[in-house]
């Protein structure tokens, strides 16, 4: 299975991305709360989240996050998959705590990201792994100005000339 993996460190083809577990020191008091429920409402089976990749399924929504953090853009092969989630189930936790502080509503909406076969309308799936293979490095940083003025014009992720490259790059390669 290929998905996408942003990240901000540097790798070859072939190598190993290992999750960098210290991203929770960076996140403001509303996101690490999301992350306390989630992780007070994860399955055992699955690791704790900041032990995990997180891999998005679809281009579209790896270059959404490329544009607001930067990065490279990695086309990967995942080791051990554990969870798919919907990630707008994320937003809509997130958009919970900033309202309430009652915790039976804040673990129902953690649970909801946890439930197999649910997702939201336009569902924007991650993957948590603990590891993946670089197959291909897709964008590099210093594409990301080019991106987000392209994305000024067409106001579309899937109709800037960086994702319609990028598709093509991809494509070629299934193809041979």
């Amino acid at each position: 299975m290929y998905l996408y993996r942003v990240d901000k460190r540097k790798f070859e083809i072939g190598e190993e991305i290992q999750p960098n577990t210290d991203f929770e020191q960076y996140m403001d008091e509303e996101s690490m709360k999301v992350e306390n429920i989630l992780n007070a409402n994860r399955p055992d089976q699955i690791p704790v989240r900041k032990d995990c990749l997180f891999l998005f399924f679809e281009l579209s929504a790896a270059l959404n996050f490329f544009k607001k953090y930067g990065g490279y853009v990695y086309g990967v092969e995942p080791q051990k998959i554990y969870h798919r989630g919907d990630m707008n189930k994320l937003d809509n936790l997130l958009d919970l705590v900033r309202f309430t502080d009652d915790e039976d509503i804040l673990t129902a909406a953690g649970n909801e990201y946890w439930k197999g076969g649910t997702h939201t309308f336009m569902p924007c799936y991650e993957y948590l792994v603990k590891s993946c293979i670089v197959r291909k490095c897709l964008v590099k940083p210093s594409e990301l100005k080019s991106f987000t003025d392209n994305f000024k014009i067409t106001d579309s992720i899937e109709r800037t000339d960086l994702y319609l490259h990028t598709l093509g790059k991809i494509s070629n390669d299934d193809n041979q």
